[in-house]
C-alpha cells in the first residue's frame, strides 16, 4: 500500500491512488494488545507505522532515543510476499514497531499469539553515543547522527 505514501509523494511526486484501507476493528484489538503489554511492562517503546511506514517510524525512534537498531526484512518479505520497498514504506494500518527487553522477549510474542495478533521479530536495538547507527540488513546503513543531522528541519524539536 504505497498509493498516497510518504514515499510515492518523495520518489514520485504523487498523492494519487487508494489509502490504505483502515478496519477498525483490527485497531481496537491493536490497541487492546498494546495496552495488556503496556500494564505487564512488556514494551519499552512502541511507534505506530503510518506516515512513511517501518522506514520512518525506525528513524524517529534511532533519533529520539539515542539508540541503533540492526534489522532485517525477510521474515516480512517473505509472509507478506512484498519486496523491501513495500516492507520498509508500506502505510498500512493496524501496525506498530516495539521494543520490547530481551528478558520479556518471549512473554510478549505468546502475548501476541495468544489475541492471534500477527508478530514478527525484525531486529535488536545496538549501540549508543557515536557508535549509533541504523542497519537495514542487504539495504543501507546510515549513523543516528547523520539521520538527526538529515531530519531536523522536518522533524519536531523533541527528537533533537
Amino acid at each position: 500500500e504505497l498509493d498516497g505514501s510518504a514515499w510515492a509523494n518523495t520518489i514520485h511526486q504523487h498523492l494519487g491512488g487508494r489509502p490504505p484501507q483502515v478496519d477498525l476493528g483490527r485497531e481496537m484489538e491493536l490497541a487492546s494488545l498494546l495496552r495488556g503489554a503496556s500494564l505487564e511492562s512488556l514494551i519499552g517503546s512502541a511507534h505506530d507505522l503510518s506516515d512513511g511506514g517501518l522506514a520512518q517510524a525506525l528513524a524517529e525512534s534511532v533519533i529520539r532515543f539515542g539508540v541503533g537498531a540492526r534489522v532485517w526484512l525477510d521474515d516480512i518479505i517473505s509472509r507478506d510476499g512484498v519486496d523491501a520497498t513495500n516492507a520498509l514504506f508500506s502505510e498500512s494500518t493496524s501496525r506498530v514497531l516495539v521494543s520490547v527487553p530481551r528478558e520479556d522477549d518471549v512473554k510478549f510474542l505468546g502475548l501476541c499469539e495468544a489475541r492471534n495478533y500477527p508478530v514478527l521479530r525484525i531486529g535488536v536495538t545496538d549501540g549508543t553515543g557515536t557508535d549509533a547507527a541504523l542497519e537495514v540488513q542487504g539495504q543501507f546503513t546510515v549513523s543516528v547522527a547523520e539521520i538527526r543531522e538529515r531530519s531536523a528541519a522536518t522533524l519536531p524539536k523533541y527528537f533533537g
